[in-house]
């Protein structure tokens, strides 16, 4: 079976997580290429070949350089000949659908990692429009199945639910290195770590009531430290806002790390503050870390926080409800001790990458006609 994967981003969450996959999947030599029309950090493993189709300068611009992405892809693909197309992010899906209505690929698959907040109306009637063109769309959890269900008008067949995957056990960076981490951040022994890794380009991963929330965290915990792993264009106002807010002290802005397994590995409790996600990488990751996790209630972060039982799950756009629930489990060593080693236990029981990968794969032989299988509904 041959396979083509085309994605406009090959890095953050969805790259990371599409590289890893791809490294557990044990492909054949020739059998898989990649083409990347946009940024890119990561590159496939081996068996995966890999064309760097990313442009920049004048003619990289809407409507030219979709046209010209569209005819690379449709040329890749006449000489290749994929069993099956895989598309990620809304560009890929829409040569995807033109490519398989024109008869160049016979199979398409398309993935949906979140929850569709930055597609507008008319990307969604184009959707629509074609919906009954992919074979099936990989939704990474139910709350993304079910916004692809009501706005895209697809079958209940279409839309399956294969969550991501982590490494477990995850990276152990070593008492020694998470001292020095500490030392490098300013952190004493009795400081307690309420840790986020984020991307401050996005608004939508709502940062900033996180830093919001910190007068009360710091009043009711004076020895908690906000730490914020990640960097981006939002960075300089989120540090203005500490400032305004009298807490700059406490909180700690350690901008981006590609490998933050050392970060985790001081936290006391992982927080996200989002206002729509689809399956995050961060609460994963910090779950297979042996973290109590506090979230906003969105997405399929309920899928993963198990409310009491992992930790808290909370409205979006709520400091105060955040604040109480961060404090609460500062204040609670034992809970947070339980909630970790449950937390744990659920990644290695249902979100390990080689069983994702697994049920990739056999998605793709179904699809492809080389394997009958039952339907994936969840």
């Amino acid at each position: 079976m041959k396979i083509l994967l085309a994605t406009s981003n090959l890095g953050g969450g969805t790259g990371t997580h599409l590289v890893r996959l791809l490294e557990h999947m044990e492909l054949p030599a020739d059998s898989a290429k990649m083409i990347c029309f946009g940024p890119r950090t990561l590159d496939p493993p081996e068996p995966v070949s890999l064309i760097d189709a990313a442009r920049e300068g004048p003619l990289h611009r809407f409507p030219v350089a979709q046209w010209r992405e569209y005819r690379q892809l449709r040329e890749l693909a006449r000489q290749f000949q994929p069993d099956l197309l895989h598309t990620f992010f809304f560009w890929p899906v829409i040569y995807g659908r033109l490519l398989k209505r024109a008869g160049i690929v016979r199979r398409l698959i398309e993935n949906r990692e979140d929850e569709g907040f930055n597609w507008s109306r008319s990307d969604y009637r184009f959707l629509r429009l074609t919906r009954s063109i992919p074979d099936r769309i990989i939704c990474v959890s139910e709350g993304v199945r079910k916004v692809v269900l009501e706005r895209e008008g697809v079958s209940g067949k279409q839309a399956v639910v294969i969550r991501n995957g982590v490494a477990f056990p995850p990276p152990d960076p070593g008492p020694h290195e998470l001292q020095a981490v500490r030392s490098e951040l300013g952190l004493s022994p009795q400081h307690q770590v309420v840790g986020m890794v984020a991307n401050l380009n996005r608004p939508v991963k709502g940062v900033r009531y996180f830093v919001e929330a910190a007068p009360m965290i710091a009043e009711a915990a004076p020895h908690a430290r906000l730490l914020i792993v990640g960097d981006g264009k939002l960075r300089t106002g989120l540090e203005q806002k500490a400032r305004e807010l009298g807490v700059a002290d406490r909180i700690i802005f350690a901008g981006f790390h590609s490998n933050v397994s050392q970060f985790y590995g001081i936290m006391d409790i992982s927080v996200l503050t989002s206002l729509s996600e689809g399956l995050s990488m961060t609460i994963l990751e910090s779950m297979s870390f042996g973290l109590p996790v506090v979230a906003t209630s969105v997405g399929g972060n309920a899928e993963l926080v198990r409310n009491e039982e992992t930790g808290f799950l909370v409205p979006p756009k709520d400091p105060s409800r955040f604040a109480r629930a961060v404090v609460t489990l500062l204040g609670a060593p034992d809970a947070r001790r339980t909630m970790g080693d449950k937390a744990r236990r659920i990644i290695e029981q249902r979100f390990t990458l080689p069983a994702v990968a697994d049920q990739y794969r056999s998605l793709y032989d179904h699809v492809a006609g080389n394997q009958p299988r039952e339907e994936l509904s969840s």
